[in-house]
């Protein structure tokens, strides 16, 4: 049996057009979202046979299908194939919704999760004479700032005093942990370049 018209399949992706295949996109995104395809059809309009096939790499799809299917992860279509890094609109992590967790008494983390960015951002609130009870070890880097207060940051069994407005970076397989010696509330920012909460 002859092949089909050459011109009627998909070719294989010229990598001189300078974008990335759409479906590896979709595939990418709608796996860190946790979506189905059934569920990013039903957001787009799209059918989920199309998309299934746009994910293999069967079908091409016209600018206005990507437009809408990029919108369903909040990009537009330059930022869903990965010309900027930043979404048509900006991200909003209200207060009330962001992950709370008791690390500590006296030791409370805020959770911002931006995983098409691959990082984390954790704000700690640390209430006088309060500290993490344990080292931390994990993959990855964390860069730490320190918004308010005072804070010992302990890092491979050294303590460094960090005040308002100074910054720490290491690498976060070492042993590390944090507690407030001072009088008053202390509070960090850190950005956690891997995934830990």
């Amino acid at each position: 049996m002859a092949d089909p018209d050459p011109s009627t399949r998909p070719s294989a992706r010229d990598p001189e057009l300078g974008f990335p295949p759409p479906g590896e996109v979709l595939h990418r995104l709608r796996t860190q979202r946790g979506m189905s395809l059934r569920q990013v059809a039903a957001e787009c309009g799209l059918s989920v046979s199309f998309l299934a096939s746009l994910e293999r790499g069967e079908t091409d799809i016209a600018l206005e299908r990507l437009g809408r299917l990029a919108k369903v992860f909040d990009h537009d279509v330059g930022s869903f194939l990965g010309f900027s890094r930043g979404r048509a609109t900006p991200s909003v992590f209200p207060r009330e919704e962001q992950e709370t967790l008791n690390r500590a008494p006296g030791v409370v983390y805020r959770v911002l999760r931006s995983p098409e960015l691959g990082y984390q951002v954790v704000t700690g609130d640390f209430q006088p004479g309060c500290g993490l009870t344990e080292d931390l070890q994990h993959e990855g880097t964390d860069l730490v700032m320190i918004t308010g207060g005072t804070l010992v940051a302990r890092y491979n069994g050294v303590d460094h005093e960090l005040r308002a407005g100074d910054c720490i970076q290491w690498s976060a397989g070492h042993p590390h942990t944090f507690r407030n010696d001072g009088e008053e509330p202390a509070q960090m920012v850190v950005v956690l370049f891997s995934s830990l909460y």
